[in-house]
């Protein structure tokens, strides 16, 4: 999933070049070339800043400490993109991807991790400040063909990877369905292509993503159980089940024979 998002936001600063040449009076080289340098820039600053931290994270850190070096950091990672109007996403993986691979601190992620929870919890409650209701009467036909055809690519594509890698026929049949869910970095590059965009097709494109983002969570966690049940990732545990109901018989059986 971290290689899909990764490859997402690569296309999305292509797509984003392009589209932002086309919409101005003429399509110059430079208006294509310099956000991709741009994001190139991005990058190298990322694995700067993940190359610093695992520098700066000695034995003798406490956790205070350790959490404000690496907040300190993202919010340097992201002012300088916010700067630039790309995407900090994908420097900030880049930024954990060459901390976690430079010093293998597994307790960093668990700290990091504690944090987010509220962080996560403004962020879908912003989107969901952005979503326009009233728009759904005029983008219903994009928004269902959007939502179909995301499916539709997910499923196709998992496939078609499937029959390549050679896996079992359980695995090619139902890896499709785990690919439904769509948040995180979908949300975040739909408010980045609304400020690319502007009016009304930036507000259509934010509308279409999150409107659609509702129904993928609604359907996607139950979609990707069904993946990993039907295709034998993990198995349904009867023992523990029937453990259970003999547990119950007995309970009745004592409280029966109390009786």
């Amino acid at each position: 999933m971290a290689f899909d998002d990764a490859v997402c936001l690569i296309a999305f600063s292509l797509a984003a070049a392009i589209v932002n040449a086309n919409i101005g009076e003429g399509v110059s080289a430079s208006e294509i070339i310099l956000p991709v340098i741009y994001n190139i820039g991005a990058l190298v600053v990322g694995f700067v800043s993940g190359a610093i931290l695992s520098k700066l994270m000695t034995p003798k850190r406490s956790e205070d400490n350790r959490l404000i070096l690496t907040i300190s950091l993202l919010l340097g990672i992201a002012g300088l993109c916010a700067a630039l109007d790309i995407s900090p996403l994908l420097s900030c993986m880049l930024f954990g991807t060459t901390y976690i691979n430079m010093t293998k601190d597994k307790e960093l992620y668990k700290q990091v991790e504690r944090f987010t929870p509220p962080v996560l919890s403004i962020f879908f409650v912003v989107s969901g400040m952005n979503l326009d209701i009233s728009s759904f009467s005029t983008l219903g036909i994009v928004g269902i063909s959007y939502f179909a055809l995301r499916i539709a690519g997910k499923y196709l594509g998992a496939y078609l990877g499937c029959v390549l890698a050679k896996t079992t026929k359980e695995v090619k049949n139902y890896l499709g369905l785990a690919l439904i869910p769509q948040a995180g970095v979908a949300i975040g590059l739909a408010f980045l292509g609304r400020r690319i965009l502007n009016g009304n097709m930036g507000n259509m494109l934010l509308t279409v993503i999150l409107s659609s983002s509702v129904l993928y969570e609604l359907i996607g966690p139950v979609s990707a159980k069904i993946a990993l049940i039907r295709s034998g990732s993990i198995k349904m545990d009867k023992t523990a089940s029937a453990e259970g109901k003999d547990e119950h018989k007995k309970e009745e059986a004592m409280e029966a024979s109390a009786s």
